[in-house]
């Protein structure tokens, strides 16, 4: 069974430079931060949020690749969001969940709790039931690739779930200072303002009360 690590590796090295990459919270964001962190990069999404605000980027910047980075814990907290997700059926959305069938990933070198897809739960069979048909479920490295390689050279709305080992034994480097949360959210505003020409952050200044 591959690792997250050696996935995010090889798709820090395929994905292009301005796609907009949206991680959740937890080792998705960690490892991110440490292989390819850039100001194109939302890193530490909330639980059950990574998804919904990957579409909501991809609904409103249409001309921009999105990428979601999530995660099977994460996703099953807000699973009905796939529904919005196939309904919206944006052009520009890859959502990827790394699947170890764990929640936080590990605890002193032990998986987590077991989520739903441990057994029987088939977050591709929701997937494609809600109408994403664009959807596969990988488990090995090469397997892992093609389909990205795929999902990156067309248009359309993709879904892929990568199996990953209960336990992120293999890890990148601290190398890099892990911005702030909100550090992090106001750079990535600042660049879709200055790529896309839009405003999103105001003065601050307000209105005075006289």
């Amino acid at each position: 069974m591959v690792n997250r690590y050696q996935l995010l590796t090889a798709l820090s090295e395929i994905i292009p430079e301005d796609a907009l990459v949206v991680a959740s919270i937890g080792n998705n964001s960690g490892f991110w931060g440490q292989i390819r962190e850039k100001e194109t990069d939302l890193l530490n999404i909330s639980m059950g949020m990574c998804t919904p605000t990957a579409l909501g980027l991809a609904l409103a910047l249409p001309n921009r690749r999105v990428v979601a980075l999530d995660a099977d814990g994460n996703l099953l907290l807000n699973l009905g969001s796939l529904g919005t997700v196939a309904n919206e059926n944006p052009q520009n959305l890859i959502i990827i969940v790394f699947d170890n069938g764990s929640y936080l990933g590990s605890i002193k070198n032990q998986p987590g709790p077991p989520t739903a897809t441990s057994g029987r739960l088939s977050l591709e069979a929701v997937a494609k039931g809600s109408g994403i048909s664009s959807s596969s479920t990988v488990h090995n490295f090469e397997d892992f690739l093609n389909q990205v390689k795929l999902a990156l050279s067309t248009t359309g709305l993709h879904f892929i779930v990568a199996k990953i080992a209960p336990l992120d034994a293999d890890a990148p480097p601290r190398t890099k200072r892990a911005p702030d949360t909100k550090e992090n959210k106001y750079r990535f505003a600042n660049y879709i303002q200055r790529t896309e020409g839009v405003k999103i952050l105001g003065s601050g200044l307000g209105k005075y009360n006289v």
